[in-house]
């Protein structure tokens, strides 16, 4: 199924992330294919579906970690797969699903490894570095892990370690597995407005979620997948609908709105 995304409010402004023709498989099974979408600074996306969908496979295609099956992912204007890992790096700030260190750093010096892409190779850290580092960590509410070995902490609190380090790189474009799995409702709230206030300074995000009540919250355009295609695009509130829902997951759903904020229920 093609799809195409035109954003009237952007004018003449260049997208940050393309996705031109984009398709992927998995062995013989076709997981969504001609996927087009332009994604701009200010916009955060949600991609929701169930599992098995090609959603981590989708976000590990934006990160230059896996080819595509077909079309092509640009940018800033430029074919993705054309960039070192260094000048992605640079770019784009990556929370996977669950990061667990190869050596047993401590959160703040995790956290700078962030800074690498971006200094002269073998460069130390400075004084001002450390600064930054500290004030993610303290975002992030934890900075009092700042000297902890990153092994030692649990899901959550190392979530929000490996969301701190996307901090300090000043990376234009954020992709995020699933950030908010192990941590509890307050964290959750708090890592998605740093995303949030990311966006709102000129940057963008593109993550995957399962909560689509947080979805309605904190993000503008989500991209809701279904077994073999890509079932719908555009603001939450037009493309979450019940039946489209429903479909894509199996199962049937209705959405209420309570004070405001859309609820759903199976």
């Amino acid at each position: 199924m093609g799809m195409s995304v035109i954003d009237s409010q952007q004018g003449t402004r260049a997208p940050l992330l393309e996705l031109r023709g984009l398709g992927a498989r998995a062995g013989e099974r076709t997981l969504f294919e001609e996927l087009r979408l332009n994604i701009f600074p200010g916009q955060a996306w949600a991609v929701v579906g169930p599992n098995g969908v090609g959603k981590t496979t989708l976000m590990r295609m934006l990160a230059g970690v896996r080819l595509p099956d077909g079309g092509q992912v640009m940018l800033g204007g430029r074919a993705l797969s054309t960039y070192t890992r260094r000048e992605i790096a640079r770019e784009v700030g990556v929370v996977p699903q669950a990061s667990v260190p190869v050596f047993d750093f401590g959160a703040l010096e995790f956290v700078l490894m962030g800074l690498h892409a971006s200094r002269p190779r073998f460069s130390l850290p400075g004084v001002g570095d450390h600064r930054a580092g500290l004030e993610a960590l303290a975002r992030l509410e934890v900075e009092h892990l700042a000297h902890r070995p990153v092994s030692s902490l649990s899901g959550g609190e190392r979530q929000r370690v490996v969301m701190a380090r996307t901090l300090v790189t000043q990376a234009r474009v954020w992709l995020l597995d699933e950030p908010t799995a192990n941590l509890d409702l307050r964290h959750q709230l708090r890592l998605l407005e740093v995303v949030r206030e990311h966006v709102d300074e000129g940057g963008a995000a593109v993550a995957v979620l399962h909560d689509l009540e947080l979805v309605h919250r904190f993000f503008d355009r989500v991209l809701l997948l279904a077994p073999g295609r890509a079932l719908g695009w555009g603001a939450p509130e037009d493309t979450l609908t019940e039946e489209q829902v429903s479909e894509a997951f199996g199962l049937a759903m209705r959405r209420l709105q309570v004070e405001g904020r859309w609820v759903w229920l199976a």
